[in-house]
């Protein structure tokens, strides 16, 4: 009699085909993958104060409500309408919100900060033609202004620290 034991028969898998598929899988994850570039807004968080001034100077408090219809020019502790805009997507609109802010600016040469409170129905696009007819001249020209110290300061800057008011 033959005791010996016949060793069981190992299989091996076939790894080649599983690796071709993997590979054409990536491939057309690559190829189909959109690259889209992501802009954002920079944006500072508002800072906290006590109502009580160190000195009596009125702070500017810039402040516009955008809605679908108009915006609002709020300025001082009390939010005080300095100017109402009816809304239009045209040139003469946003060179007019363009000359309300250098008038602001000429007026607090200093001030670099305004606060945006738009409405939830507002397109983005909207949002972001409005920063750009508030950030800077529009003509290019150079806005200026004495600070507290008496010095005229020449600036083409407007109100670039944007601030989004919690819209809840």
């Amino acid at each position: 009699m033959n005791l010996k034991r016949k060793k069981p028969e190992t299989t091996k898998l076939n790894l080649i085909t599983i690796l071709d598929a993997v590979f054409i899988f990536i491939f057309f994850l690559l190829m189909s993958a959109q690259f889209v570039e992501i802009y954002k807004i920079e944006s500072e968080v508002p800072q906290v104060a006590d109502m009580e001034q160190k000195n009596k100077d009125i702070p500017l408090n810039l402040i516009l409500e955008i809605s679908k219809n108009k915006i609002l020019v709020k300025s001082g502790p009390n939010e005080n309408v300095y100017k109402s805009l009816k809304y239009s997507n045209n040139k003469q609109f946003h060179d007019g919100l363009n000359k309300i802010m250098i008038n602001l600016k000429s007026n607090n040469i200093e001030e670099d900060v305004v606060i945006l409170r738009p409405e939830k129905n507002v397109a983005y696009k909207e949002i972001v033609k409005i920063i750009d007819y508030i950030s800077q001249t529009s003509t290019k020209e150079l806005v200026s202004g004495k600070n507290k110290q008496g010095k005229v300061i020449k600036t083409s800057s407007l109100f670039n620290k944007i601030v989004f008011e919690t819209v809840i």
